[in-house]
């Protein structure tokens, strides 16, 4: 990575497994950062010290993942800009890094976790030092849209396998067993969508 005198993230969106995020803190330690942070059922909320002050980020825990989205971070701090990069990468998350050196700012638009685009700015000059041609299949369509889909569907399948259960526990108390029977066949239809959308 090319560090100029400044460094600022924009858009930045990663979600983290518990083991990379356990990773990324043990980098950031082994950087000689350190860290606090402080966990509840919904939110992993992590205090960086910076060589300039400290920096709070928040994660939104969603499904067991945890979900660092950050509109606009400046950090100037070269070890955690690294190690911010090295994870945006590996978690194959998104962000548009820009850097200022002396003489030029440097644009780098990254999306799951590749550079696609690499802008350089030098006075009234605009320059394209890399773009990365795109030939996108059918399949890669349509794995992006499940993707999206996944983080909104998943919590109201949840919903529905619980309420379904209950249904079908009702039914088991009045030994209606039409209703037994037809919930049964739902919580199998469910299942098998969960099933898939974990997968």
């Amino acid at each position: 990575m090319n560090l100029g005198t400044e460094l600022e993230y924009f858009n930045l969106a990663v979600w983290f497994d518990r083991k990379t995020l356990h990773a990324m803190l043990q980098a950031l330690v082994e950087a000689g950062v350190s860290v606090k942070w402080k966990e509840s059922p919904e939110q992993f909320h992590l205090l960086v010290n910076t060589t300039d002050g400290k920096s709070a980020w928040k994660m939104q825990r969603v499904n067991g993942s945890y979900k660092l989205h950050l509109a606009g971070i400046p950090v100037y701090d070269k070890r955690v800009a690294q190690v911010l990069e090295k994870f945006v990468v590996h978690a194959k998350g998104h962000a548009i890094i820009r850097t200022i050196f002396d003489d030029r700012v440097q644009l780098k638009h990254i999306r799951y976790g590749e550079a696609i685009r690499i802008v350089e700015i030098k006075g009234a000059e605009k320059k394209v030092i890399y773009e990365k041609s795109f030939n996108v299949t059918m399949d890669q369509v349509i794995a992006a849209l499940k993707r999206r889909d996944l983080e909104e569907r998943i919590p109201v399948l949840r919903l529905e396998l619980d309420y379904e259960l209950a249904t079908l526990y009702d039914a088991m108390q009045a030994e209606d067993n039409a209703q037994m029977k037809q919930s049964k066949e739902r919580l199998k239809q469910l299942r098998r969508e969960m099933l898939l959308l974990e997968a």
